[in-house]
């Protein structure tokens, strides 16, 4: 009697004494989590451009580089150059409107959202986006014509004719996605309805799937995406029509003549183009399209589950590194996918289950996160940033496992801060490529979209933890 008596008072003073020191923990935490987050808005806000200057940099954007990162045919040498694009801008702004509709005492988000929202739309069509903007031409196709606008960088140089006019590229679902949130987010903040226009916007998803195709995109063919998965396609244009089904050899004699117009490959002068001539699967901009969808409530649109079916079957076979066309890190799609499921894509819950599994085994076995060499190095920062968001939007701490590889992931992520008077950022690592061929090669980099992914997660672990611990919301 008086062993388990002294056994039950031991294991009482442990668990009382284990419980005291989480919750002297979190609160630390928490203290350092808000600071960095305040510290992480300054340095958004100082760093958006407040001016034009000529169609080199836009008001309400911020800076992110388009890097070579070594010679390749046709493009050049090992350079970099400041690139406007829709994509970053929206990706900051879409995380900025998250934060302010949970928390609207940053009061500082409202100014940038309304300086990057005036930015993004210049990217849009109709209803739809694409990546860059529309500029003058770098030559004048016709003589005695007027100045023509194609979509094009506004910085890098585009050495060859063949690379200026391929650079014309088609509006596309990726930017549309992000776009069609940003207006979401701004009609929520501003307390106003979605316009009835929006309604329909399935109906230009659904005009683009993986069905009834005879082109294949040569990557997907590699990757053993497709035939006739239904999953949405890439880019929002007319690929190259071919009247039999899809062969290698065809591919093979399309490829060789590359630079004739014989080719379906070949960008014709002023024409939107779609790379290569074949538009491609890519599973991030699915789970990009399902997370929009989720946003505006939207449930019409007539191949939803096959793209969630795509997803998953892709995620089921864990080769990371290379199955999403245009994101080249082995952590984009954890992120991606545990996000879009977050965010209440219900049909991704088994998706965001395996990843979950899938990082904190990488951690169990390396202590760390790292993606390929090829990607900057391993793109250690990003990569961690991407791994411990992924655990924040599925389990969380709910686990002691996952709590151990987040805590370990932060101290990793927070070391590597800089710190200037009262603003905290992170070096910019890789968040989008060109794709295909260019994936290690292209690559876009920002340290804007860095901190905004780890201000995410900031805020994330925030609110997990006034969750567990309601009496740090005090």
């Amino acid at each position: 009697m008086r062993f388990t008596l002294l056994i039950s008072f031991y294991l009482f003073f442990s668990i009382s004494t284990f419980s005291q020191i989480n919750n002297s923990y979190a609160n630390e935490l928490h203290k350092k989590t808000t600071n960095y987050i305040s510290k992480s808005l300054n340095y958004l806000k100082s760093s958006q451009l407040k001016e034009n200057d000529s169609i080199f940099k836009f008001k309400g954007e911020w800076e992110t580089q388009m890097s070579m990162n070594f010679w390749f045919p046709m493009l050049g040498n090992e350079t970099s150059a400041y690139d406007s694009n829709c994509f970053s801008t929206a990706t900051i702004h879409n995380i900025l409107a998250e934060i302010y509709l949970n928390y609207p005492e940053y009061e500082q988000i409202p100014l940038m959202l309304d300086l990057a929202f005036q930015r993004i739309l210049a990217y849009k069509t109709g209803y739809t986006f694409n990546f860059w903007n529309e500029l003058p031409d770098l030559k004048s196709y016709r003589k005695n014509k007027e100045i023509e606008y194609v979509r094009r960088p506004n910085n890098f140089s585009l050495p060859v004719r063949y690379i200026q006019k391929a650079a014309n590229v088609a509006d596309d679902a990726d930017d549309t996605a992000a776009g069609l949130m940003a207006i979401y987010y701004q009609n929520k903040i501003n307390d106003q309805n979605i316009p009835d226009s929006l309604n329909d916007i399935h109906k230009i998803f659904d005009q683009y799937i993986d069905y009834n195709r005879n082109n294949r995109n040569w990557y997907n063919v590699w990757q053993g995406q497709g035939i006739n998965t239904k999953a949405y396609l890439t880019w929002f244009g007319e690929e190259h029509s071919e009247t039999r089904p899809w062969n290698i050899l065809r591919e093979f004699l399309h490829q060789i003549s590359l630079l004739t117009p014989l080719s379906k490959m070949y960008p014709h002068a002023g024409e939107p183009y779609i790379p290569y001539g074949s538009n491609d699967i890519d599973i991030v901009v699915n789970m990009n399209i399902l997370r929009m969808f989720s946003l505006y409530d939207n449930n019409e649109s007539l191949v939803k589950h096959y793209s969630a079916a795509f997803v998953e079957d892709q995620i089921l076979k864990e080769k990371f590194d290379y199955k999403a066309v245009y994101y080249p890190n082995q952590f984009h799609i954890p992120y991606y996918v545990t996000k879009a499921y977050h965010s209440g894509v219900k049909e991704l819950e088994k998706s965001s289950k395996i990843v979950e599994k899938f990082i904190l085994q990488e951690f169990e076995e390396n202590g760390h996160w790292v993606s390929r060499s090829g990607i900057n190095k391993g793109d250690s920062l990003q990569s961690t940033i991407y791994a411990v968001s992924a655990l924040l939007n599925s389990g969380g701490l709910n686990s002691a496992k996952s709590e151990k590889a987040i805590v370990a992931g932060l101290d990793s992520i927070l070391s590597k801060s800089i710190e200037t008077d009262n603003e905290i950022h992170w070096t910019g690592g890789v968040f989008f490529s060109g794709g295909t061929v260019v994936r290690d090669v292209l690559h876009w980099k920002s340290d804007a979209v860095t901190t905004a992914l780890v201000l995410e997660l900031l805020v994330n672990l925030r609110n997990h933890l006034e969750n567990k611990y309601p009496e740090l919301k005090d």
